[in-house]
């Protein structure tokens, strides 16, 4: 498909309004807190936005909607997880990681367990940031931009968008990373909403569309609209939701550091809780702008709507989009999508580059000047789009479901750190040696676990062994991994009986006094909590 001009200039104009944006801000950058922190002077709807945008990204509205294809509502469990998982961040995680004053959340784990576990996570989290969430990013916005320009390849859309992306985000840093998430977070939403809107008038509105969705399940022996699947669900079994996809939200909204970071940006703990509520908030709009979506196009594709067919679950989304959309909605779609992908590129960009930067080089150089932190952090993020547009480009595309390899990738890499994290901060007894060791052999355990399910030559020995249960679904194995490297920090520690304590009330210091928030705040977000909480189980008691 060729887009129209209109829809063509809605897009550059996009791209420029941002680069500007971005060279504005850009000047405004005078030492590596303003880069890496923009200055802690973030207030909550900023926040928010952009802890809601980083999270959304084009691999969302690309791999949820072409999942949901597959099976229904239910993939929409992923995004819900999001929503207890950044309420927890501000209930439990921040208000800790802000009085101890830290610049990365590997920094929590150096103050906990030692520098050998901090620059472990910290190397995890570049890793996780360089061959997950970049490559999936730019792969999922060189896909779309191949089917809506009929490009050949996915090549040119990666390129086009790995330069552009990188270019702000290695610019401006984490100020410019919020404001235009603030600003991509209304078009990301609104462009949802349209294709929402006229895939519903294409089906013929809610009632046939519910008609027709009852219709296919009678004939296919499938469910589309529950959330809550059984426990042999190959997808999303209910113990999955309830203790893996548990794992996945705590890690990924709580502990990486790309997400917390516009928390830790906050000027206050109020401001980065609320932050985090009002993404929650944002979280649960996606059942409708990503899930919902993705049902309508299979009904269309029943009906014979489409004068070509997706070939792929992962192309539902863009055929509707070229398909429904008039000349100049199409545009704006195409904006919303680029949105998504810049939002999730540019902060794990800008994570990795002040991983890189204040956990490491920071610690060979400690007398580096600001000038040098802030060039070496831009540096840094250069190579991480470098070799993101590799791995998107020869990686990615082997895995049938673009979401299966983030899913996967999560569930069986994050128990180590998950345990570290929420055993060092409920307790005592963990220690340094427990804590290192629990990181490296709950890493090992994960990388087994991932080659005995997906790898034929490793899954046969691990048969021969008898060790067969390692090659469980992988949300089992994220809750299981997670267990397992909790009964080993607490196992190590009480077998060393070296005490913890020291460490223990270290990681609970008062270092910035002036964060806490009044009484006032307090009731503010206890009302915010309870917001949450009755849209949560609000909709999962609809779509049960």
């Amino acid at each position: 498909m060729n887009i129209s001009p209109i829809d063509l200039l809605i897009v550059v104009l996009y791209f420029v309004v941002i680069l500007w944006i971005t060279v504005r801000i850009s000047g405004g950058v005078k030492n590596s807190q303003d880069y890496f922190l923009a200055g802690r002077k973030m207030r909550w709807p900023m926040i928010g936005a952009s802890l809601f945008a980083t999270n959304i990204s084009a691999e969302q509205f690309v791999g949820q909607a072409g999942l949901a294809v597959v099976i229904g509502v239910a993939v929409a469990n992923y995004q819900l997880a999001g929503v207890l998982g950044f309420a927890l961040m501000g209930i439990v995680f921040l208000p800790v990681y802000l009085r101890l004053g830290i610049v990365t959340t590997p920094q929590y784990l150096g103050v906990r367990y030692g520098k050998e576990s901090a620059q472990f996570t910290s190397l995890f989290q570049v890793l996780y940031l360089s061959l997950n969430i970049v490559p999936l990013s730019l792969y999922a916005g060189g896909q779309v931009m191949k089917d809506l320009f009929g490009w050949e390849t996915i090549v040119p859309g990666v390129l086009i968008l790995a330069i552009t992306t990188g270019v702000y985000a290695i610019l401006g840093g984490l100020k410019a990373v919020v404001v235009t998430d603030y600003i991509q977070m209304f078009i990301l939403v609104f462009g949802g909403v349209l294709v929402l809107a006229f895939g519903l008038q294409a089906v013929g509105g809610v009632e046939v569309f519910l008609s027709k969705v009852r219709t296919y399940q009678e004939s296919e022996g499938v469910e589309l609209m529950s959330m809550i699947r059984g426990v042999d669900d190959e997808h999303v079994p209910w113990t999955g939701i309830v203790f893996g996809l548990t794992v996945h939200s705590l890690y990924y909204c709580s502990m990486n550091h790309a997400v917390v970071q516009r928390a830790l940006a906050a000027q206050s703990i109020h401001q980065g809780r609320m932050g985090g509520l009002f993404a929650a908030l944002l979280k649960s709009t996606t059942l409708f702008i990503i899930i919902i979506p993705g049902i309508i196009g299979l009904m269309l594709i029943q009906d014979g709507f489409f004068a070509a067919a997706p070939e792929s679950p992962d192309q539902i989304y863009s055929t509707m989009v070229r398909s429904l959309l008039p000349t100049g909605l199409v545009g704006v779609v195409l904006a919303g999508l680029v949105a998504a992908l810049m939002s999730s590129v540019d902060s794990s960009v800008c994570s990795a580059s002040s991983l890189v930067t204040m956990d490491w080089y920071l610690k060979l150089k400690p007398k580096a000047s600001e000038r040098e932190l802030v060039v070496v952090g831009r540096i840094v993020g250069a190579f991480v789009i470098v070799s993101g547009v590799f791995w998107a480009i020869w990686v990615i595309p082997n895995f049938r479901f673009l979401f299966d390899y983030l899913a996967k990738f999560t569930s069986y890499s994050v128990g180590g750190v998950l345990a570290c994290f929420m055993g060092g901060l409920l307790s005592p007894i963990p220690n340094r040696k427990a804590g290192f060791w629990t990181l490296v052999v709950g890493s090992l355990m994960g990388l087994v676990m991932w080659l005995a399910a997906d790898n034929a030559w490793v899954g046969a020995r691990v048969d021969a062994w008898g060790l067969g249960f390692l090659k469980m679904h992988f949300l089992h194995a994220a809750a299981f991994l997670a267990v397992f490297s909790a009964c080993l920090l607490f196992g190590i520690s009480l077998l060393s009986k070296d005490s913890g304590r020291d460490l223990f009330e270290s990681s609970r210091q008062r270092v910035l006094a002036d964060m806490e928030p009044t009484a006032k705040e307090n009731k503010q977000f206890l009302v915010g909590v309870a917001i949450v909480a009755v849209v949560y189980f609000g909709t999962y008691a609809v779509f049960w």
